[in-house]
């Protein structure tokens, strides 16, 4: 009688759980430490919803990711190049601008500058932008050495068998960095250009120890790297936590880049997937976001909203100055295979 009245009960506890509704799923994919989890957290609450969020270290990762993985993702963060190469293979989904209500919130300079790889801003919501320089462990590195502020400290002899130098895993960004060390414009793929990078990555890469797009995170204040190609707001998260730790940008300028969010065409949520990206363009939301990443934001609202002291630190917000000496990555079409010839070629040496 007893085994009865557990089963009965057991048949009663099933059928509420299957009478409850089921929680849809978001399957996002984004750089690391790039979305505020307290928000992440605030969507699936308010849309009774599950976020799967897995994360990537290069842009190359996530498209490889995308095109072998048999999960079919709702939402990526590509960069401005890889969102037009992801357009012409036909992976995104042309934006309902209907369904944004917060798209006005955008700023209209970053929206022009975001039609240089998305024309007319058809597939793609600039999500932040940033500029990539050097994050450096104060204990380990002279101050006379960082105070010319250049790529060219990477070849100082000062590195000569140190093997402390770690650069991003990413082919646009370090022949990038070499190029603009040469005087070139990072998009340039010229003979003379190429050559004269080549040469540059080379006596950079006798004390490179890896290329990585995360680790130096860690390894910087901790001293196992003592030098690092680093993204300005991974580099301030990583400042704010730790005093030894300093960050610069360039003299010679540097590369400037606009992630952004897209809706894949063989997403399975699209409707879940506006109301996240409307969400996240929601000018308070995208504040709490710039703040917990510590990269500028496109949001014009938002901006608006930051406080005085984040709004005039020139490691987040250059002047126009310095500004005029960084270059957009572009689409290269075929010709970014040169690039990544030599970045192999370094890679493997």
């Amino acid at each position: 009688m007893k085994k009865i009245s557990i089963l009965i009960l057991l048949v009663a506890v099933l059928l509420v759980f299957s009478c409850q509704p089921s929680k849809k799923t978001l399957f996002v994919s984004n750089w690391s430490d790039y979305l505020d989890p307290d928000l992440k957290a605030r969507f699936e609450k308010e849309n009774n919803c599950v976020i799967r969020l897995s994360t990537y270290e290069s842009n190359e990762n996530m498209l490889t990711k995308i095109l072998s993985s048999k999960q079919s993702y709702d939402v990526v963060f590509p960069s401005g190049d890889h969102v037009t190469i992801m357009q012409l293979k036909n992976l995104l989904e042309p934006l309902d601008k209907d369904k944004l209500n917060n798209y006005a919130n955008l700023d209209p300079a970053i929206l022009l500058k975001a039609q240089s790889f998305d024309p007319e801003n058809k597939h793609a919501v600039p999500y932040f932008w940033g500029l990539t320089g050097l994050m450096y462990n104060k204990k380990y590195v002279p101050e006379d050495l960082i105070a010319s502020k250049s790529w060219k400290i990477l070849e100082d002899k000062f590195w000569n068998s140190k093997s402390k130098i770690t650069m991003l895993d990413d082919a646009r960004e370090v022949v990038g960095a070499a190029l603009i060390s040469a005087g070139y414009d990072p998009n340039d793929v010229s003979q003379p250009a190429l050559s004269a990078a080549a040469s540059i990555l080379e006596s950079w890469d006798a004390n490179i120890t890896q290329f990585d797009s995360d680790s130096y995170k860690n390894e910087v204040p901790d001293g196992t790297t003592w030098i690092a190609q680093a993204y300005n707001g991974d580099a301030l998260q990583v400042l704010a936590e730790n005093e030894g730790v300093s960050f610069f940008l360039p003299g010679e300028g540097a590369s400037l880049w606009i992630d952004s969010v897209v809706i894949l065409k063989s997403s399975k949520n699209k409707d879940l997937a506006y109301k996240f990206i409307d969400f996240l363009l929601d000018a308070e939301n995208a504040k709490i976001n710039a703040e917990y990443t510590s990269y500028p934001t496109p949001n014009l609202r938002a901006y608006e909203l930051l406080d005085e002291e984040v709004k005039s630190n020139p490691l987040i917000y250059p002047d126009s100055a310095y500004l005029d000496k960084c270059y957009m990555l572009k689409f290269l079409g075929e010709d970014v295979k040169r690039i990544d010839a030599i970045f192999e070629q370094i890679k493997t040496n």
